[in-house]
């Protein structure tokens, strides 16, 4: 018999640890499994955590989009869309110029998933955005953008 709709089988890394083999119930809350996953691998605070796809776009998984699981599928635990931002706005405001490029790199990388780019609004990021480029060009001269972007 085969199993029952709302049952997918995944695989979620995590860096430094052996791959969780896992039968997600699609009926149970995400932060529910976001627990059991952290809790096998001994991680605290769960709330600080979340699952995204692990290949791909790695976009985050969201109560909305967890329909979209397939079974077979890669998953990843990654920090939460939050603090995700929350870094990354910090990183932004360093005083290294080598740490805002990489977070400018990164967040060209993550703004893709509109999880994450709400998130990243809502801290007021675009204010902080632009507070960089009016602060002048330099940093986005070592972004190294397109040409089709330069112009």
């Amino acid at each position: 018999m085969p199993p029952p709709s709302d049952i997918v089988k995944v695989a979620i890394e995590w860096p430094g640890a052996n791959a969780q083999l896992l039968e997600i119930d699609q009926k149970r809350p995400l932060a529910s499994i976001i627990k059991e996953v952290c809790d096998g691998w001994s991680l605290p605070n769960p709330e600080y955590y979340t699952l995204r796809y692990a290949d791909g776009p790695q976009l985050y998984i969201t109560e909305q989009t967890r329909s979209d699981i397939k079974n077979g599928t890669i998953l990843q635990l990654a920090i939460s869309p939050s603090r995700a931002a929350r870094q990354l706005m910090e990183r932004t405001q360093s005083s290294s110029m080598e740490t805002r490029l990489d977070a400018m790199k990164e967040l060209a990388k993550l703004s893709a998933d509109v999880t994450f780019a709400t998130e990243f609004i809502n801290m007021d990021g675009i204010v902080v955005l632009t507070r960089l480029v009016e602060s002048g060009t330099k940093l986005l001269s070592h972004l190294h953008l397109p040409a089709a972007l330069e112009s």
